[in-house]
């Protein structure tokens, strides 16, 4: 391998609601502004733009049940079906190109029995602390079959929050036999721990039994666009100091530079409110200035790559990628 793989996690995204302002602390933004409620289908397509523009690859969540405020096969509450299949057309079409689909679990909110189908009073991050195998699989497999049913091909999971970390080793061995179980496929990769500041970081092996892989995916940078929700401002200087925290104007500088220079993967991490920027899309701006520096300073150095295209670089050379 000539270049070193560098790919791009969105977590959080949903067709038009913000799964953010479900599970938000607080509803205004640290500077005073409501937060919204929706995010329109315009900053999607601004968002598909960018992707292509730059060439950028990686992993997008679209969470089944966002919220709790229905799912996206049997409608969400505050849009209509056909504002939602819209969005999901978008996604289908131009998204997948260049990244691989996946749940975020069911809600990325308040927890539910599939029994019964009752909300429960626990966050999904909560209840997966004291589930097992048993349970988190129906689980994993409810959430990947809602994408399913809405014509989604999924390649791994995205832990709301840090979802199953306490019971990590039952909770990989869930993953593998729900995407098994919807999907029929043998490896898979999950994202869940960060491993930023730490030189070398690479994805692992989580899970090998002989027959079915899964393979864990870090985050190895900070989500600096995350700033942009609570700041109101939009000018070009701005845009760019965010942009400079990953990589600065002249590509010397940055946090990618630094994973790079200690032999590891820029495997990025962001959120949909983090570009979306309560409104002001600040965010994806500066992603698309990231882009850009990356592309004139870095394109001999690195390869833009899907998840499930680091995950098969892995599973060729499992012993070069040891348990972290």
């Amino acid at each position: 391998m000539n270049k070193t793989p560098i790919t791009l996690k969105i977590d959080d995204p949903a067709p038009i609601v913000s799964v953010y302002y479900s599970h938000a602390k607080q509803r205004t933004t640290a500077d005073g502004r409501p937060l919204i409620k929706h995010y329109p289908t315009s900053f999607l397509k601004d968002f598909c733009d960018v992707i292509e523009k730059r060439g950028i690859m990686g992993k997008f969540s679209i969470v089944p049940a966002p919220g709790n405020y229905g799912d996206i096969v049997n409608g969400i509450e505050g849009i209509t079906m056909e504002e939602m299949h819209e969005w999901l057309d978008i996604a289908k079409s131009r998204v997948t190109v260049r990244f691989d689909i996946c749940p975020e679990m069911l809600t990325h909110n308040k927890a539910v029995d599939l029994e019964s189908g009752k909300v429960l009073e626990l966050t999904e991050r909560e209840w997966a602390s004291t589930q097992n195998f048993g349970t988190l699989t129906p689980y994993i497999s409810k959430a990947l079959s809602i994408l399913k049913q809405a014509g989604f091909d999924c390649t791994g999971v995205t832990s709301p929050w840090d979802f199953g970390i306490q019971v990590e080793e039952e909770y990989v061995r869930a993953i593998s036999q729900a995407m098994f179980d919807v999907y029929g496929k043998k490896n898979v990769w999950y994202f869940l721990r960060a491993l930023r500041n730490t030189p070398g970081a690479k994805p692992w092996v989580a899970y090998d039994d002989g027959d079915r892989c899964v393979v864990s995916v870090p985050a190895t940078t900070d989500d600096v666009f995350w700033q942009t929700i609570n700041c109101a401002r939009t000018d070009d200087e701005y845009i760019s100091a965010v942009a400079d925290e990953l990589i600065t104007a002249d590509g010397k500088r940055g946090q990618i530079i630094d994973v790079l220079e200690t032999g590891g993967y820029p495997i990025m991490i962001t959120h949909w409110q983090s570009l979306c920027s309560n409104g002001l899309f600040t965010g994806l701006r500066a992603l698309d200035e990231v882009g850009k520096r990356i592309n004139e300073h870095l394109s001999d150095k690195v390869e833009w790559m899907k998840v499930s295209d680091l995950m098969r670089l892995v599973l060729a050379d499992k012993s070069a990628y040891p348990k972290r």
